[in-house]
């Protein structure tokens, strides 16, 4: 599936239970809260994996949205084939667990990181383990990813200096 910058593969409130493997580009996750707002979930570069858990697991509707940051190439695979296949396919399970694992597990460090550590932290562990992000998204994006305002995320910037 390609996707132009800007182009949605779903939106917050869709219906959409496929797992999207980003072969090259980049992608943003991100909430729109009650008051408009925008909250950066993830951004995904080359080799990330993703769906909405609550779309894939319950046929919910989607959570959060997945739009492409620059062009994108993603391979989109309906969650419930694979799920399906997995029951025959040791190989393939293995796989989906390992999914499963990594997924969870990147939760839990972003959830870590927003309730534990200070904006500066955030910032800091963000180019330490991303570090090409910060070339690829604007200012906004980055500060949203964090959880601040931009101004803020420029006074960070220039103390770190």
């Amino acid at each position: 599936m390609a996707l132009e910058s800007g182009d949605h593969a779903f939106m917050q409130g869709d219906s959409n239970s496929n797992i999207y493997f980003v072969q090259s580009g980049l992608l943003k996750a991100y909430y729109i809260r009650a008051d408009g707002k925008e909250h950066i979930k993830s951004f995904l570069p080359e080799g990330s994996i993703i769906g909405s858990m609550v779309a894939l697991v319950d046929g919910d509707p989607c959570t959060f949205s997945l739009v492409a940051s620059e062009p994108t190439t993603t391979i989109a695979l309906p969650y419930k084939i694979l799920a399906d296949a997995a029951q025959s396919d040791i190989g393939l399970a293995n796989a989906l667990v390992g999914f499963l694992g990594t997924y969870g597990k990147r939760k839990e460090q972003r959830e870590y990181q927003l309730l534990s550590l200070s904006a500066e932290d955030r910032f800091a562990l963000l180019v330490e383990t991303m570090p090409d992000i910060a070339d690829r998204v604007s200012q906004a994006d980055l500060a949203a990813y964090i959880g601040i305002t931009p101004q803020a995320l420029s006074r960070i910037k220039r103390r770190l200096k």
